[in-house]
């Protein structure tokens, strides 16, 4: 086992800087609001609990049901006479419990304003006016695909594919959703843990330089809200990963994704789904302690803040510290959300959120091995970097909605985000002739990087039912784009020769004032136009069709690089129902990628295409509860550049150098397998298998592997179950891969298969309070994370580690 040295670092003295003050100033301000319309000593809605109550009579399922989720329910005994419930089974929050029990009756549930909750009967349509069904808050929970207080590892409703709400099984491509509860239950506070729990997702470890997502071998698009997100969350020093403290779910949409992304990758989609205010009050805070002195907490308060319940408000603050098993390696982040929703009439809602968050660490790019890439065996704690190296990400999104019903049941939705973010980093890396024996050879490269983007992104769409030939059908069509604007200076030239067998860190950081001037900007602007329609061909068949136009073009300090217009993306997807619980569907789409390359006549090289496959059959059970699917997929991504060798290289020539042309290929297939929900009462699974294949199908490399360093297998499983009144709740994960290597001419680093094991539980200390335990990499298993090269991104995994959280809801 490999002696660990807990990391060292130096901090300052802290102060309540202006943005921290007011992160506390508006917590106390909504906290106050909120608990001035009234608050109740009972569990918060965040935590679920089971529930176990058989069909029958109404008036006493709800007495079970406030008897054991420990609310006070007011009611009159005629609102239920002769009422019957379909019964609860299952974790669920206070809400969507309730909601659950009164589906069909024609009751509602709301807050009181004294605490507790309270029946009212729900009005009854005027004569001739269509009535759309007697559930009121579980209808907007479902169409909105909310997963807090749910108890699930499911969601009922995504639109990250679309932009329609449809559930997991009427969406023709492989999508998957990381809850809330399964990001609580094993302590999933990053969005690379987020990701790393997902057997589609291969993350590929950076450093603090932003790490990098994959799936099918290609990099993943990022999305707020379903908004476009330019800036990223992890490639190039850009945005820090944001906390999933602010997030209510995440969404992983696999395969190409332009219908609403526009220009990238055909790996897919990630889209971070934040949560919104509730209608009623309900606030919480964790604490969490962990190994390498990991210490966090979390405030989060929602609520009405006026009687009437038209103006809602949340804020989430966050403050988490962290060291590493590295030697001078930290983490620390604190941030803050706030969110408001108001109701302008009856049919209009705005909103307005502002997202901030800060990260400090110390850049750290790996560990160095051997020049034919076999391992050092140093152990994991090595650091090869300056110990007062350093970098500060900050961020800061600011967003506007606006949502209006239009008649016939049309919606139409209008969003604005602004995003700035700024990037002070110094960081080192290695590079040189390393001899083995004596550890001499490679010098330390430090340099200075600060980076400046700004992005402003907008989405506006109608949808909304259209009926035609005896049937309804549903459309979407709308408009989206996004403006970035990069700046940066550096200092790259300080080097200092060390050996890797004594080097501990210590060497000089760079002076700032050597850094030069801000460069001029570079600037990327794409915008588009689509639409959807989802069309019922018959009971049992429906057909998706859309597409999308867009342009784009790329500007390097003044000089226009790339610019693509008018470019058709396509997509369709066929559903067949085989019966009430599975269906088949079989779907195509793409997303293209704008390319600098010259050919013989002096234009760029097309855009690249990636083309997505996929065939595939969807399971939903127990009342959509459980979630299972199966899918075949083949990724080409055609038009890369290749060099022409009909012409010589010339300097002079329209080319300027090589031309190019778009000839080269690179397929990738594989299979997706998983299973996201509650097989029975109380146990809930996460689970997926994922085999992908990939190589170069045409060009000098035809026959090559594409993407060496991703596994071809990938195993994730996260389960939990509750023990019935117990309690406790116990789980465990399991996360299985096969090899993955990286390889140029002699050199090849290696990471053989290898399974890690996790284990969690918690107890339920009263209805207010629950205390929990994670253990990360239960046999202290030592591997690498991320194979690079000779010199620097190559990671080892982080060894055994533990944490325990502590939650409190008011």
């Amino acid at each position: 086992m490999t002696q660990q040295r807990r990391s060292t670092r130096q901090r300052g003295p802290r102060r309540l800087a202006p943005a921290a003050f007011a992160v506390r100033l508006a917590l106390m301000t909504l906290a106050g609001a909120g608990l001035a319309i009234g608050s109740q000593p009972v569990l918060a809605q965040s935590v679920a609990v089971e529930h176990r109550i058989p069909a029958g009579p109404l008036s006493a399922a709800l007495h079970a049901y406030a008897a054991k989720a420990g609310i006070t329910l007011s009611f009159e005994e005629s609102l239920t006479t002769g009422l019957r419930t379909q019964g609860l089974q299952g974790s669920y929050g206070i809400q969507q419990g309730l909601d659950r029990l009164l589906e069909g009756t024609g009751l509602d549930a709301l807050p009181g304003n004294g605490g507790g909750w309270r029946l009212r009967r729900l009005p009854q349509p005027a004569q001739g006016e269509a009535t759309l069904g007697t559930v009121k808050v579980t209808a907007a929970a479902e169409r909105s695909g909310t997963t807090e207080g749910s108890g699930s590892y499911t969601t009922r409703v995504t639109t990250t594919a679309t932009k329609l709400a449809l559930s997991p099984r009427e969406t023709p491509q492989t999508v998957t959703v990381v809850t809330r509860q399964k990001m609580d239950d094993f302590g999933l506070t990053s969005v690379d843990s987020v990701l790393e729990s997902i057997s589609g997702v291969v993350l590929s470890q950076r450093g603090a330089d932003g790490n990098l997502y994959y799936s099918r071998s290609f990099a993943l698009q990022t999305q707020y809200d379903g908004m476009m997100n330019p800036i990223g969350i992890g490639e190039g020093n850009r945005n820090p990963s944001p906390d999933s403290a602010f997030l209510d779910r995440v969404e992983i949409l696999q395969g190409a994704a332009g219908l609403l992304s526009g220009a990238g990758e055909p790996g897919g989609t990630v889209n971070l789904i934040r949560k919104r205010p509730t209608e009623s009050f309900q606030a919480h805070v964790e604490a969490q302690l962990g190994s390498w002195d990991k210490k966090r907490l979390v405030g989060d308060v929602s609520g009405a803040l006026i009687g009437s319940g038209k103006i809602r408000g949340r804020a989430v603050v966050l403050w988490d510290e962290s060291d590493s098993f590295v030697n001078h390696v930290y983490d620390d982040k604190k941030g803050f959300y706030g969110v408001v929703d108001a109701d302008l009439t009856p049919t209009t809602t705005v909103g307005a959120s502002i997202h901030w968050q800060q990260n400090d660490g110390n850049n750290y790019l790996g560990v160095p091995t051997a020049p034919d890439g076999s391992e050092l065996h140093l152990r994991r704690s090595s650091f090869f970097s300056g110990a007062d190296d350093g970098i500060k990400k900050e961020y800061r999104i600011y967003t506007l909605n606006l949502e209006q019903k239009l008649p016939a049941d049309w919606l139409l939705r209008a969003s604005y985000s602004h995003n700035q973010t700024d990037v002070d980093n110094a960081s080192s890396y290695l590079y040189g002739n390393l001899n083995v024996a004596t550890g001499n050879g490679l010098n330390l490269y430090q340099q200075l990087v600060q980076r400046d983007f700004s992005s402003d992104s907008y989405d506006l769409y109608a949808s909304g039912p259209l009926n035609l030939m005896g049937r309804r059908h549903e459309l979407v069509f709308g408009m989206n784009g996004s403006k970035m604007k990069e700046t940066s200076r550096g200092y790259w030239d300080q080097v200092t020769p060390i050996n890797i067998y004594q080097f501990d860190g210590d060497v000089s950081r760079p002076a700032k004032s050597l850094m030069g001037a801000w460069g001029t900007p570079s600037k990327t602007d794409q915008r588009g136009v689509y639409g959807v329609a989802r069309l019922n061909l018959a009971d049992p068949l429906k057909l998706i069709l859309g597409t999308r136009v867009s342009w784009y073009e790329y500007k390097n300090a003044g000089v226009r690089m790339q610019k693509e217009d008018a470019v058709v993306t396509p997509y369709a997807g066929l559903i067949y129902d085989i019966d009430k619980a599975h269906s088949a569907y079989a779907s195509y789409a793409d997303i293209f990628k704008p390319q600098s390359n010259l050919t013989s006549s002096g234009s760029t090289v097309d855009p690249v295409v990636g083309k997505n496959y996929e065939l595939g059959i969807k399971g939903e059970y127990f009342d959509k509860r459980l979630h299972a699917g199966a899918a075949a997929f083949r990724l080409e991504q055609t038009n890369l550049a290749l060099r022409d060798e009909s012409i010589p290289y010339d300097a002079g020539n329209i080319c300027q150098g090589y031309c190019y042309k778009a000839a080269g290929l690179v397929v990738s297939q594989g299979v997706d397998l998983s299973l996201n929900g509650e097989i029975t009462s109380g146990w809930q699974v996460g689970a997926g298998y994922t085999y992908v294949h990939s190589e170069h199908a045409k060009g000098a490399n035809k026959g090559d592997p594409y993407a060496n360093n991703m596994p071809d297998h990938l195993l994730r499983l996260h389960t939990t179950y509750r023990i019935p009144a117990t309690g406790w709740t116990i789980g465990g994960n399991l996360r299985t891969q096969s090899r993955i290597y990286q390889k140029s001419g002699s050199y090849r680093v290696e990471q053989g298969s290898h399974t890690l094991v996790g284990l969690m539980a918690k107890y339920q200390l009263s209805r207010q309070a629950e205390i929990g335990m994670t253990v990360d990499n239960l046999f202290d298993r030592k591997y690498y994370e991320s194979v690079g090269n000779p010199w620097f991104y190559t990671f080892y995994g982080a060894p055994r580690r533990f944490a325990v959280n502590l939650k409190y809801g008011f």
